[in-house]
Order: structure tokens, then sequence, then C-alpha cells
């Protein structure tokens, strides 16, 4: 039996523990194995000698870092006794007191592989649901408050996964509480469910400035028609709903207040980016630079989180990538839908077609004639629904603030959004269009696009881009403000 046999073990208290664990395996002569959630890189911090190994038991370690922490080693063997090697357990007592109580159950029978016979299915999902809620949360079951154990019950419940004969025993052993206490959840859960909602102003440093955007990070627990319920009570032009991912690192879905789903929201991705920063989830809890792969109806897209020394919370994402086309649709068409005069309308410049963001843009004269456009939204709507538009966006050279290059407004009203304050989901497409129809100063890289100081609610937002053979790379970079967290009973 080799000691990588073992590795299964080590990985469970990892990520029973994550992230204030680490967890090594050794050879019989002491050499490493495997290193699990390694607190440092450093092949000194990581070594040890075989004597030390050998006398078990625990003692303290300062790494080159200056970080002290506490050592547990424990010899393993087989079923019939034989040494195969060593665990070494390693924690800073500054943030976990001691592991020795926890551990001792675990550590004193000999560890045996699971297999295919002795391991049910439903027994690897509750691991897997609980190991996935103390990494998000960044706690440990032992360091668990009420709520969150509540909340992991809740999750499970929803998964059904109560409904095995033997579940409620495995959880309250996983969990480290009693089969009591685990029915007075359900019950207390069957009764009501809470679902924590927050509010941030994205695109914008101010509050009640930019759009407005509803964010719920812990929606696992809530199936379409709740989310759709949650959005249209909120009122907003989109909320975000933050979801476990098989194929990321979180998933991201969009709603609106008539009820649809949108593959893609920039205002809403940047308030959810900022929750996630401002909660200190998925691993945020200092200052630096957080990258994330990020699932959406538009494809994995990557974005980062920024949080610097004072705590100011920054976001990227990558905007779908843009599918440009000029569509048979006449500057004459836009004006009559819209009811706005044709002069407004730049007509040397042609409508072009965002095939990714199904956006129509479409360049005006003058900063003054988006401002005079008062906008005919029954004519709109038809229109937009028969050519399966989600947004015109009608955009100019001239700004407010001669520091930024694009001034534009975004109207949706097919998705119940007449005029949206700031429109993050078209940023990619205006990218190509504003460099491909010279509406940027030459040989730009970087720009900055102003909206919303027509509805009062002033946003701002950087462009990034670069290109090279007709491919466009694209960073959008914001900023938001939180404005306030809730709570929503759902029964």
């Amino acid at each position: 039996m080799d000691i990588k046999t073992f590795k299964p073990l080590a990985r469970s208290l990892v990520d029973f523990f994550y992230p204030l664990v680490e967890a090594t395996l050794f050879t019989n002569e002491g050499e490493i194995v495997e290193i699990l959630n390694p607190f440092s890189s450093l092949k000194e911090d990581q070594t040890s000698e075989l004597e030390v190994l050998k006398k078990g038991g625990s003692c303290h370690e300062v790494l080159k870092s200056g970080d002290r922490l506490k050592l547990m080693l424990q010899p393993i063997n087989d079923t019939e006794g034989e040494l195969r090697g060593f665990l070494r357990l390693r924690y800073d007592t500054s943030k976990l007191h001691d592991l020795k109580d926890q551990l001792d159950l675990l550590l004193q029978q000999p560890f045996q592989p699971p297999s295919s016979e002795n391991v049910n299915e439903w027994q690897i999902n509750v691991d897997q649901l609980i190991a996935q809620y103390l990494k998000t949360h960044q706690t440990t079951m032992q360091a668990a408050t009420i709520k969150q154990k509540r909340e992991m019950i809740a999750q499970l419940n929803g998964k059904k996964l109560f409904e095995f004969k033997e579940a409620s025993s495995y959880i309250a052993t996983k969990m480290q509480i009693s089969r009591a206490t685990i029915y007075n959840y359900l019950k207390t859960i069957s009764s009501f469910q809470q679902v924590q909602i927050h509010q941030v102003d994205a695109f914008t440093d101010k509050k009640f400035g930019g759009n407005p955007a509803g964010v719920v990070l812990d929606a696992e627990q809530l199936d379409e028609s709740w989310m759709r319920k949650i959005t249209r009570e909120l009122n907003l032009s989109e909320t975000s709903f933050i979801l476990p991912s098989k194929r990321a690192d979180f998933r991201m879905r969009y709603f609106t207040p008539t009820g649809h789903e949108i593959s893609f929201c920039g205002h809403s991705t940047v308030g959810a980016l900022f929750v996630i920063a401002h909660e200190k989830r998925y691993h945020v809890d200092h200052p630096g630079t957080y990258d994330f792969n990020v699932e959406t109806l538009s494809g994995i897209l990557k974005m980062q989180a920024i949080v610097d020394r004072d705590e100011k919370i920054r976001v990227t994402y990558e905007p779908p990538l843009p599918k440009l086309r000029q569509p048979k649709i006449t500057h004459e068409m836009v004006a009559k839908a819209a009811g706005i005069h044709l002069e407004l309308i730049d007509q040397t410049i042609p409508i072009t077609y965002d095939a990714a963001s199904k956006t129509l843009f479409i360049a005006m004269q003058s900063l003054d004639g988006l401002k005079q456009m008062q906008c005919n939204f029954k004519s709109l709507t038809g229109f937009s629904k028969d050519l399966d538009l989600i947004a015109l966006c009608f955009l100019t050279k001239e700004t407010f603030d001669p520091k930024n290059q694009i001034h534009m407004r975004c109207f949706a009203p097919l998705v119940g959004i007449n005029e949206d304050p700031f429109t993050g989901s078209v940023l990619g497409g205006l990218t190509v269009y504003a460099h491909q129809f010279h509406l940027l100063p030459p040989r730009t890289e970087f720009f900055k696009v102003e909206q919303g100081h027509f509805l009062e609610r002033p946003g701002l937002v950087e462009v990034k881009f670069s290109t090279q053979d007709d491919v466009y790379n694209i960073k959008v970079c914001a900023q938001a403000v939180h404005c306030f967290s809730t709570e929503i009973n759902l029964t």
C-alpha cells in the first residue's frame, strides 16, 4: 500500500479546516510526497527531519516569514499495523486555537481508503457541499457560527440530502452538532427562509450615482422562480445571483424585473465583484489583486477584484467578445422607432449591431442632441421586439467632462428598462464601434465613458483595449459604492 493511498485523508482534513490548515504526507524516509494548502513555497519551510517525524506528537515551528506554527505529527500505519509514512499538520495558533480535540477521534483509527462499496453518492455530495461552503466563507466547522451552520443545513435540505436513511446521523457528525439540533434547524427552516441581499451603486465612487444593482451572494438555495421574484421585488434594472460552478470559480446569473434572464450585465457584475471583496468571500482577505474565472451565459469571463491598503475596492471584467456587423437598418428607421428628429443622428457613421450583447449602436451629432431625445418607448419596444434587440445605445464624442471621450444613453424597453443609468454590457461592442469609426483619438489604448447625467445619476468607467489582426482584447475598469444590505424572509 503506497503512502499516496492516504492522500484522501489529508485532503479531507484540509477541506474540513480550509484555509487554516496545511497537510503534508511524507514517506518512511522523510521525503515529501504531497503538500496540500502549503503555507510557504520555500523548501526549507516545507521539509522536516525524519527524527522529528518519528517522535510524533506536537511542537512549534517558526517559518522564514516569521509566522509561528504549531505542528501535529502522526505516523500512518496500514490495517496490519505496518508503518507507511507520516502525516504532518501545521496551523497558526493565532487563528485556530487547537486541533487536537478534533483530530484525536479522526486519527486514532487506522485509515482505510474509501471504496465504491462503502461510500454512498449522497455522502460525497454532503462532503462537497460542506467543503464548498466553508471554503467560500473562509471558516472551519469549529469556527462556524450558528447562523452559518443553519445556512449549511438549509443548503443540504435544498439538495434533498436529508431524504437518505443515515443522512441525519452522518451530517450531525460531520457538522459537530446533535441530531436534535439538526431537527430544530430543519423545523426553523421550514417556517422561514432568509436571503441576504445587497444593493450597490456601480460605475461610480459616490452614492446615488451610476447604476444601482442587486446582489445575492449565496443563491444556490434559490430556484429560478425565487430569483425572478426577488428581482421583481427589488425593482432594479438587474440583480445578479452568485452560485457554485463546476467550470469556474463561481457562476453569475442576471435577471430583470420583467422576469427576463439575460446573458450578461455589466453593472450587476461590478456590483457582485464589489460585494465579494467587501464581504471578503472567495479568499479576498487582505489588500491585493484577486483573479476570478466566472461562468456566465456568455461564457467563462475573466474578472478581478482589487483591494488597496485603504480598503478601497476596484473591479475589472472582460466583457463578452463583441460580434459587430452592419444590419439592414437605416437611420430613418431608428429615428422613427425612437420618435426623435433624424437630424439629431450622425448619418455619416453606419448603424452597427453587436450580436454578443444584442445592441444597436447609433452615433449622434452632439451632446445637446442626446439631451433632446424624448423616446417613444411603445414604438421602441415594438422595434426592439421585431429585431430581437436588448438595447439601443446612442453616443457622441461630446462629453460633460473634457477628460472623458464618450457620452452615451442606452434604452432597453423590451426587458423593462426604458433608460439605463449606466450600461456595462455594451462596453465591449462600444469599444470596437468607437475605434473602427474613429470616434476615439488616434493610437488610443484606453478611454473613459460617461453616462447617466440626464437621469441625475452620473457614472464613469475606464476601458482599456488593444487589437491585433482585428481581434480585440478589452478590459473594463470600474468602481462601486455599497449602499445597504438586508434580509428577506421568503416564506
